[in-house]
């Protein structure tokens, strides 16, 4: 019986240490796996609270890979900080009928920025050719002189990001320790085998 004792500690010890080599390297393929997936989770929750498409929300998040800092991995998911154009969201042109002569004229914009959420100002108006981007922007008078007008913008991606961070980190979190046990169990029970008193993990 001490001999059955002894070769099945053996048997643990040497599968333990196979498990703290691949501890190290499947740590930071479960991160690089991980923070794919918060990304994607980033996505579905954003664009589904925020009237954004999904792909312009996936554009504007990217994946930073693992990387060593000190003792820890640390991986982690950057977004764009810069607010986003009201002609991203869902928007469009009001018009009213024209007193002076046949036909219609500009009254505003209606739009969605939250989902389920609509706005209908009928002093916004559009702005084409914005410096830099070359795109159309949604602008307000802020004066009477020409360039007296503001451009203006949504929530950025990266404020929607940090308000539902905290959701995402606990499902994240859940989800990597839950493959992380799940591939260390299958590694055990090849080194153990498949007897039943040898395997307690």
């Amino acid at each position: 019986m001490a001999r059955r004792m002894s070769r099945d500690v053996q048997i643990q010890l040497d599968a333990l240490s196979q498990l703290a080599g691949y501890a190290r390297v499947g740590t930071r393929e479960l991160l690089g796996e991980g923070v794919k997936q918060g990304r994607e989770q980033a996505v579905r929750i954003i664009s589904g609270s925020l009237a954004l498409e999904p792909g312009y929300v996936a554009r504007h998040l990217r994946v930073v890979a693992p990387v060593q800092i000190g003792d820890t991995l640390e991986a982690r998911v950057q977004a764009t900080s810069r607010g986003v154009l009201l002609t991203r969201f869902p928007h469009t042109t009001l018009r009213r009928a024209n007193r002076s002569k046949a036909g219609t004229k500009h009254a505003g914009v209606t739009g969605e920025i939250v989902r389920g959420r609509r706005y209908r100002e009928p002093k916004f108006w559009y702005v084409p050719n914005l410096r830099g981007s070359g795109a159309t922007g949604i602008a307000v008078r802020t004066g009477r002189g020409r360039n007296a007008y503001k451009v203006l913008r949504g929530p950025s991606v990266s404020q929607a990001f940090q308000l539902h961070r905290e959701d995402l980190s606990e499902e994240l979190l859940r989800e990597i320790t839950a493959r992380f046990n799940q591939r260390i169990r299958a590694l055990y029970s090849k080194t153990v085998g498949t007897d039943p008193e040898l395997t307690f993990l």
